[in-house]
């Protein structure tokens, strides 16, 4: 039933449409938001190949005349926002700007979609225009169904699994696994995120232990403000307590900045000893979280 709910909620955004000025009917609901697509002749396209010097995978979303996209470079996997129109007069022709995070300019690309892929010039910031192809691509799957890998750091006092396919960054106390389609990391927080603290009541996590129950929510105490605090689902998981925590707000936001809306997220927290490990994802990455929590084990 969850999986079906979050099919639902991303459909439902991808067909969400208002009221234009022009009397066309506009997208809502959409990441990036870099350009303004209409809600007729939706079309999506992956794509995978070489964009100058870098191996990119690239995912465009095409709305009436406009088109926005995300792509990222396979060594780094930082996404670069693309948004433009289709050329007028020039069938599956398209001509697009790319921005970073920071809404500037990295580039402009001009291209033909064919049956076959994406073919056309791309010119960097600063450099020649350099002639490109990239092959078309079906969308990356995220739901797990591949081989899973190991996670084993000596930093880290757990060891864990996780979709093989998918990029793993850590950086000091938190840990990132994002999917390999494009079209997620248009939204934030649309990956599987692991944090580890020293103990509940820190910047890790909002829980609170009072007497034999766990509460969380916005600035919850014991003896106070208890209805705005919820009571975590507790379990026992091989030596570690597990605690659910999803009864909370779970709001959507473009990764380039926008609200989009309501969402959905799962979150799961693991704590032993001194140990403080929270397990949280919004959007599709989200149905994952439970399954990777029951691979987690204690470091020996």
């Amino acid at each position: 039933m969850k999986t079906r709910l979050a099919v639902l909620l991303v459909l439902g955004l991808a067909t969400a449409s208002a009221q234009a000025p022009n009397g066309k009917q506009s997208q809502i609901g959409y990441c990036p938001r870099t350009a303004e697509l209409d809600a007729a002749q939706q079309q999506k396209y992956w794509f995978e190949g070489m964009l100058g010097k870098k191996h990119v995978r690239m995912y465009l979303d095409r709305g009436g005349d406009g088109v926005v996209g995300v792509y990222y470079d396979t060594s780094d996997w930082v996404p670069v926002f693309l948004g433009g129109k289709w050329i007028s007069g020039e069938p599956g022709s398209v001509e697009m700007k790319a921005l970073n995070g920071r809404d500037r300019t990295v580039g402009t690309l001009k291209g033909k979609i064919t049956a076959s892929g994406l073919m056309g010039s791309w010119t960097g910031s600063g450099a020649e225009a350099e002639e490109f192809q990239l092959r078309t691509e079906t969308q990356p799957k995220c739901d797990g169904s591949e081989k899973w890998k190991n996670f084993s750091e000596g930093h880290w006092p757990i060891t864990f699994s996780y979709p093989g396919s998918w990029h793993v960054s850590v950086s000091g106390d938190s840990i990132t696994l994002t999917c390999p389609d494009a079209s997620l990391m248009a939204y934030d927080g649309w990956e599987i995120n692991v944090r580890q603290g020293g103990d509940a009541e820190n910047e890790t996590t909002d829980f609170v232990h009072c007497q034999d129950k766990w509460i969380y929510g916005y600035d919850c105490k014991c003896d106070a403000n208890k209805d705005g605090c919820k009571t975590a689902v507790e379990a026992d998981r091989g030596g570690m307590t597990e605690l659910k925590a999803n009864q909370m707000e779970w709001r959507m936001y473009c990764r380039d900045g926008g609200d989009v809306g309501n969402g959905s997220g799962e979150r799961r927290i693991l704590t032993f000893g001194d140990a403080w490990i929270v397990v949280e994802a919004e959007g599709p990455p989200a149905e994952l979280v439970g399954r990777l929590v029951e691979t987690v084990k204690r470091r020996k």
